[in-house]
């Protein structure tokens, strides 16, 4: 049985103190998956850089998105990954990779970095910055089954995969173990908290996610950011407009098949949930299998096999791509169907 929502009848300031932590924590899950998970960035929590922008730009984005998906439909695989996608075209006018990645495109049709809109937009973000910190997420409040089965079924594997992803990428075996050591500690912190000082598994995810009201001014703050960010970070990699024309319609087609999705998703049964919440013992084993995996495989690549990395990453960006294809079609022929 879904836990009911115990934030009705609270005094407005403990009610808004439960909600705006869980809104950081929820921000934070997204840049570690995003970010720590593949060493894009080695210290978001405890850097200016990481604060002032990493933090805001997925914590943004995943209420904004979130806080559609659960106020206007119902979430499930199609909902969460068709607002994902909205999510992952930040990089497009933010930071300019589908046109012009900083590590060189291998293949572009129309100006358009194929692979890149293959394993950044259509795969990395909306699994790894938005869908699985809202599985997870819905694991420490309401329970529902959203993260992916394969992670569900097997989550010490999933977490050891994750080091060796994080492995490919890494300066070091020393900053792979201080960045996701610091991360996963910093995060267990403040799950802890919101388990036992704020008692999260009482509540209701959807009754914690922004309110209709308070999307407006997250949709203003973010974009606030897009033009912030958008014009200051390599403008010289923004393409003529034949080039954008491509991006603005997967904005558009994807738009369409969320507000579609959305729609069909209120007749659709609830999700069902979980009957027990992962302990706070078991999520550090699961730090625990990430970080050792990400300095094993670190220090392999680091004096053993130079060339570890590279080949990692090329597995990713294949499984990436298929899974890319595969989630884009299962939930378009979702949405379409009578």
């Amino acid at each position: 049985m879904r836990p009911v929502s115990v934030l009705v009848g609270y005094p407005e300031d403990g009610r808004m103190r439960h909600r705006y932590f869980f809104w950081f924590l929820l921000a934070l899950l997204s840049v570690f998956f995003a970010e720590v998970t593949v060493a894009s960035y080695l210290y978001p929590y405890f850097t200016l850089w990481g604060i002032i922008s990493l933090l805001p730009l997925y914590g943004l984005h995943t209420l904004a998105l979130a806080g559609i998906v659960y106020r206007f439909g119902k979430p499930r695989f199609e909902t969460l990954y068709l607002a994902g996608i909205l999510f992952g075209l930040y990089e497009a006018y933010i930071t300019k990779v589908v046109w012009n990645p900083e590590w060189g495109s291998f293949l572009k049709i129309g100006g358009v970095g194929i692979f890149e809109v293959l394993v950044v937009v259509l795969f990395w973000h909306p699994f790894m910055s938005f869908m699985i910190p809202v599985g997870i997420a819905e694991l420490l409040t309401s329970r529902r089954r959203l993260l992916p089965g394969a992670v569900l079924k097997h989550p010490y594997l999933t977490a050891a995969i994750l080091g060796i992803i994080e492995a490919s990428n890494a300066p070091s075996p020393l900053h792979s173990f201080l960045s996701t050591i610091s991360s996963s500690a910093f995060l267990l912190l403040l799950t802890y908290l919101w388990l036992k000082h704020f008692e999260g598994g009482r509540y209701d995810m959807k009754e914690l996610l922004p309110s209709s009201r308070e999307l407006k001014p997250l949709f203003l703050a973010l974009l606030a950011y897009y033009i912030l960010f958008g014009s200051l970070l390599r403008r010289e990699a923004l393409p003529r407009f034949a080039a954008q024309v491509p991006i603005w319609l997967l904005y558009a087609v994807t738009l369409l098949l969320l507000y579609r999705a959305l729609k069909k998703s209120r007749n659709e049964e609830d999700i069902a949930s979980l009957k027990r919440q992962p302990g706070l013992k078991r999520l550090t084993t699961l730090a625990g299998i990430f970080t050792s995996f990400a300095v094993i495989f670190t220090s392999i690549k680091t004096f053993v096999l130079p060339r570890l990395g590279v080949a990692i990453i090329l597995v990713l960006w294949a499984f990436a791509s298929l899974v890319a294809v595969m989630s884009l079609v299962k939930s378009t022929r979702w949405t379409l169907a009578s």
